[in-house]
């Protein structure tokens, strides 16, 4: 029974607590309205001081932004309102301030879709902003893409370069090695350099130290020494270097001698770069095997032939006379004492590294120079003063990489249907071989090769010859002429550059060396240009007075209405490529043909844009926009079609200019600069009341309304 009365009992205890919570809520709310009240007449204040002769005047000069105001206006009372209603859980001031930002931004966005100010003017609506402001050269010409692209490019490429270098120095630093036939009578040490790349030939040191021995007499004679480099599991010793003394040196007691010679990395493909060299015929085959073939585990061995002389004290000889009297004695004039020769002993002393695998890769090496040039300019500058202009491109080469560095400077235009000019240099490391002094003799062949769009390759251009003579101090240039010879059959060319060196050591030996290098270089389809220069020089006049008529703005639209209809081919075809690629699975086409879609669709965008103003700097940037996403557009396609055959490599460097071009035109766009448009637009008056105290007041009535009805 207790348990029945002490469910009711409980039930009426909760009555009471939330009949308590509603007292104080309505109480709280009371609060509210006073302090809202309050607030409304404050702002007021501005409405009771409206100046009604001048309202007339005032509707007329503001009626082109009323409608923006107004809707703004409501977006910021329903945000206010919201936010009052207690949907959003803040105080009353941060809801007023909420609001008036709400209605800022959308009056930012308003101006942005439909036009406001043009040129900075924030007085009559949105403050707009360039972070690059085109001019009529910049649109004509595309100068600050040749700025952008060519001279910036080339100043990463020279500090490129220095890295390059600096990483490619090597000290010559000691090896761990270990011993075999250890008497303790000598030793050696190893120096070779910190760091070998690919298939280099290296300065090796032998440092040998002998044992000092009491007896001025155990000296030392070295028969032999041999230096040679193993590879890991073979006895056969490569690139042996060996001092020969006959029946042995002269003594050596307590002093150390230096041995220094060149030695090479095991390289299984020089006689085939060599052979390709000298005969011309450059595989696809041996391109890929080369760089991606890698360097083998290998150690440096030292070997050391000699035998110490052993003697001992005769004590039965007291003076120099008598002593040097009797055969196989010497005399100690220091010491004054009597020897006897005992015996040779033989040493058979080999030392060798532990360490070489610290020191190189031992897998594929490839220096990739990644700054610089890439690709090709657009199409559109086929035939201008820039496609003359030497570009330093980016590269990657394999082969004797710590012993040369070779530079590629091309012209910057590659078009199928068109020829461009190579020049490389070629440069020993400086430094790399101290304090040896080896000369240099070489081979060298450039060739352009055709690929086919069954990937198939040909040899296209060729260029044979000798670089002469080589020197840190003195470069060696040469030039290759590429012709682009344009088929259906025909998916793009490749340019490489092949050497072949042989480095004399002291004793005569020559050792081959060779480098392979091949430029980031795209050549592009011939596509016609929608924005030719011929239809932008007549844009660009209409703004060569500072401003534009009603009429040019109509010549405008006729001219743009026309380039979009290029345009859209374009993107027609760009659509059929994206078909295909879908059809056969290609992800990487696809993707490269939807870029392709989209950036000739934002240049519609673009020319669209330059119908909808008459401020001249927003119409030179926005055709600006135009021509650069067309630019880009291409780029996409061109990539897309080579990705379409499996011809990826090209395809990422026409995808990456596209990504490049759409950033700069990026860079053209307007731009409303919302803080300085939202301070403009709230200190805007309607009914020449500030927009500010209009704005407050409704969301305090707002407010007022909303606490009402929950007192209710």
């Amino acid at each position: 029974m207790r348990l029945f009365f002490s469910l009711f009992e409980q039930k009426g205890g909760e009555e009471e607590e939330q009949e308590r919570k509603t007292c104080n809520r309505k109480k709280r709310l009371s609060g509210l309205l006073l302090l809202l009240i309050f607030t409304t007449s404050i702002y007021a204040q501005p409405a009771l001081a409206f100046d009604f002769g001048s309202w007339w005047n005032g509707v007329k000069e503001r009626a082109s932004n009323t409608g923006k105001m107004v809707v703004s206006t409501v977006v910021g009372v329903v945000v206010g309102g919201a936010c009052m209603a207690g949907t959003m859980g803040f105080g009353t001031g941060a809801c007023v301030a909420m609001g008036m930002a709400a209605a800022g931004l959308t009056y930012s966005a308003l101006e942005l879709a439909f036009g406001g100010s043009r040129g900075g003017d924030s007085d009559s609506g949105a403050t707009i902003t360039y972070e690059r402001q085109a001019n009529g050269t910049t649109v004509k010409n595309d100068d600050d893409e040749l700025n952008k692209v060519i001279d910036d490019a080339n100043q990463q490429t020279y500090e490129g370069i220095a890295e390059l270098t600096a990483k490619l120095r090597s000290d010559l630093v000691r090896y761990d090695t270990k011993e075999d036939g250890a008497t303790g009578d000598l030793w050696i040490e190893i120096y070779a350099p910190s760091k070998i790349y690919g298939f280099s030939a290296f300065p090796v040191q032998a440092k040998l130290y002998t044992k000092e021995s009491n007896i001025p007499f155990n000296v030392i004679h070295l028969r032999s020494v041999e230096i040679y480099l193993q590879k890991e599991n073979s006895s056969v010793p490569l690139w042996k270097r060996v001092w020969d003394y006959g029946t042995g040196s002269e003594g050596l007691n307590g002093q150390s001698v230096v041995y220094s010679t060149i030695l090479k990395v095991p390289d299984d493909w020089v006689y085939q770069v060599q052979n390709a060299i000298q005969t011309g015929q450059v595989t696809r085959d041996l391109i890929e095997q080369i760089f991606s073939a890698n360097t083998s585990t290998w150690e440096i061995f030292v070997k050391v032939d000699a035998y110490r002389e052993v003697w001992q004290n005769d004590p039965q000889y007291t003076d120099q006379s008598s002593c040097t009297a009797q055969p196989n004695h010497k005399w100690d004039s220091n010491t004054s004492t009597c020897y006897v020769f005992v015996r040779n002993d033989d040493i058979k002393y080999t030392a060798y590294t532990t360490s070489a695998w610290r020191h190189v890769s031992m897998a594929h090496d490839i220096a990739d120079l990644a700054d610089g040039f890439y690709a090709s300019l657009p199409v559109k500058f086929l035939n201008t003063e820039a496609s003359t202009k030497w570009a330093l491109y980016q590269e990657k080469y394999a082969g004797a990489l710590s012993n040369f560095i070779i530079l590629t400077f091309a012209t910057p235009v590659h078009v199928i249907g068109s020829t461009a000019d190579y020049k490389f240099y070629i440069v020993p490391n400086p430094g790399y071989f101290e304090p040896l002094n080896p000369s240099f003799n070489d081979d060298f062949r450039f060739v352009a090769v055709r690929e086919y769009k069954d990937l198939s390759w040909t040899v296209a251009d060729s260029i044979f010859g000798n670089l002469g003579t080589m020197s840190p101090d003195t470069p060696t240039q040469k030039l290759l002429t590429a012709h682009y010879t344009e088929d259906l059959s025909t998916l793009t060319y490749k340019v490489y550059g092949l050497a072949y060196f042989t480095i004399t050591r002291d004793d005569n030996i020559t050792i081959p060396l060779w480098l392979v290098v091949n430029p980031k270089v795209s050549v592009i389809p011939n596509t016609r240009t929608v924005l030719a220069d011929n239809q932008i020089d007549q844009l660009v006049q209409f703004t060569d007075d500072g401003k534009l008529e009603a009429s040019e703005i109509n010549q405008t639209k006729a001219i743009a209405a026309s380039l979009i209809n290029g345009l859209q081919e374009k993107i027609t075809a760009a659509e059929d490529l994206k078909k295909k690629a879908d059809a056969e699975g290609n992800e990487k086409a696809s993707l490269y043909a939807e870029k392709a879609i989209q950036a000739y669709q934002d240049a519609i965008e673009a020319l669209n844009k330059i119908t909808q103003t008459d401020a001249v700097q927003e119409y030179l940037n926005w055709l600006n926009v135009a021509k650069k996403l067309e630019q880009a557009g291409d780029f996409y396609m061109s990539a897309a079609e080579k990705a379409l055959y499996g011809e990826y490599e090209q395809a990422e460097l026409d995808a990456q200019k596209g990504d490049e071009l759409s950033q700069l035109a990026d860079e053209y766009k307007p731009h409303i600069d919302i803080l300085t448009t939202a301070k403009s637009m709230l200190s805007k008056k309607i009914l020449g009341i500030p927009l500010w105290a209009l704005l407050a007041i409704v969301f305090v009535l707002v407010g007022a309304f909303v606490v009402w009805r929950k007192l209710l």
